[in-house]
């Protein structure tokens, strides 16, 4: 998990972060900054595992939540309305929160359910049911799962990457461990 404040511009801290990552993606630069955090805590997660790559992947669900949806982008697509008339076509496609799961679905070919939630505050309860529920499918491998807020040039990630069978994992999936987790 990682935050910044206002000391550090949102926008330069992910940049620096994006350009010292090596991490090849151009479009990193037309997204906004929600899709811009949760796209690079997805990366750091994801990057030493086989669903990193370009291998379709059915398996692998997407499940996002956070307590502003995407207010920011929101507001400043309400700017270009009032100041230009004609709204920026470039600042609308983020205006749902949800766009975030299409980035990294993109990056990484995932073909699997995708589900956002918005919520006051983190809910680790609703959290780890929903995933149990979404284990119950055959179909289903991995949860790529976090906590991805922007608002005010306030950044809050918490990415995890769940496995069904915990072979992988170091780190057992309850309710405690990710708690713990989104606690540090």
């Amino acid at each position: 998990m990682f935050q910044t404040d206002v000391n550090i511009p949102s926008y330069d801290f992910l940049t620096a972060l994006y350009r010292n990552s090596q991490i090849q993606y151009p479009k990193f630069f037309k997204m906004d900054t929600l899709s811009k955090l949760g796209f690079l805590a997805s990366e750091f997660v994801l990057k030493n595992t086989e669903i990193y790559g370009d291998t379709p992947n059915y398996s692998t669900v997407q499940i996002f939540a956070n307590s502003t949806s995407s207010l920011e982008t929101d507001y400043e697509y309400q700017q270009t309305i009032g100041a230009e008339y004609f709204p920026s076509p470039s600042v609308f496609v983020y205006t749902l929160p949800n766009i975030v799961m299409g980035e990294i679905a993109i990056k990484h070919k995932l073909y699997g359910e995708n589900t956002f939630f918005v919520q006051k505050s983190f809910d680790n309860s609703a959290f780890f049911q929903y995933i149990y529920q979404v284990f119950l499918q055959d179909s289903v491998t991995y949860a790529l799962v976090g906590w991805i807020d922007y608002y005010k040039h306030t950044c809050e990630a918490c990415v995890m990457l769940v496995e069904k069978t915990n072979e992988v994992c170091s780190l057992p999936f309850t309710k405690k461990n990710s708690l713990h987790l989104y606690n540090l």
